[in-house]
């Protein structure tokens, strides 16, 4: 099967986004923290007392196992739409 490179695209930037456009969850177990991403979280953002050196990405924490099965099921979704789409425009 070829791989559409201008969908897998899309999918990419599409996952990433999820990450500003789509509400976090907040878990109430475990560490306070705000959970992103769909339809699987793999962007964390831990919530804790600021120290003195306060790094631009410290208490974060980014899954790519989920982040690139993000991007698959995405890809899929996508891959699926165009096809319907390109049926119903051929009759």
């Amino acid at each position: 099967m070829k791989i559409n490179k201008r969908i897998l695209n899309i999918s990419f930037w599409v996952a990433l986004l999820t990450i500003l456009f789509i509400p976090g969850n907040s878990p109430a177990e475990g560490a306070n923290r705000t959970e992103y991403g769909f339809p699987m979280r793999f962007f964390t953002q831990y919530h804790h007392v600021p120290k003195e050196n306060k790094w631009f990405i410290q208490g974060i924490s980014i899954e790519l196992i989920s982040y690139f099965l993000n991007v698959a099921f995405i890809y899929a979704l996508l891959l699926g739409v165009v096809h319907i789409y390109n049926r119903f425009k051929g009759r």
